[in-house]
């Protein structure tokens, strides 16, 4: 099995979600559930978006 690193994500705790980021053009596979067990946020939903800018507007978002 191939060991993979977690991509870039953001952790919203108020609602509970971690945002991935993975680009179309990437051939990872799409574990969502392992890397929110590598995260230790088991109560957590997760979801993955493709688009940067999406994930840039939303990483300022939360930040502010």
């Amino acid at each position: 099995m191939k060991l993979q690193k977690i991509p870039p994500h953001i952790v919203l705790n108020s609602s509970k979600e971690v945002i991935f980021y993975i680009s179309n053009k990437s051939d990872n596979s799409k574990n969502i559930s392992q890397w929110i067990k590598k995260l230790n946020l088991a109560d957590y939903h997760g979801m993955v978006v493709n688009s940067k800018c999406i994930f840039n507007r939303l990483k300022d978002q939360d930040c502010k």
